[in-house]
């Protein structure tokens, strides 16, 4: 049973460091900072001795900013059915984002050898 409970915790920790990491670079600084407070506030929420209150003060002091109170979930409406959801989104967008970035670099490399056989057929005409 400490098994499962130790693969359910890593997989929050991973669904929740993989679903900022995807949302980082869709976002500005502020924005993102601001979500962060707000994963910290949640977090802290979550210990017996803060209250929601004390979270998000402390939040605060921590990341900067003040955390969004629109993004905090209550904890009774967080469940399994909710984690495995997000946790589906997050691999989903981070497959997105590893799809995009293949197809990014190959449209690169293309556009590089266009140029390439650009610049090389006018000389060859010209000698």
């Amino acid at each position: 049973m400490a098994k499962l409970k130790n693969q359910a915790a890593h997989l929050s920790m991973g669904t929740l460091v993989a679903g900022l990491k995807a949302v980082e670079s869709g976002v500005s600084k502020r924005k993102f900072k601001k979500l962060l407070a707000t994963a910290v506030a949640q977090l802290l929420a979550m210990h017996p001795d803060i209250g929601p209150g004390q979270a998000r003060r402390r939040a605060r002091k921590v990341v900067g900013v003040k955390p969004s109170k629109k993004l905090l979930v209550k904890p009774g409406n967080a469940g399994i059915k909710e984690g495995l959801g997000t946790a589906a989104v997050a691999v989903a967008g981070g497959a997105a984002l590893k799809a995009v970035g293949k197809l990014g670099r190959k449209v690169t490399d293309r556009l590089k050898e266009g140029q390439e056989e650009k610049e090389t057929a006018p000389s060859s005409q010209q000698a």
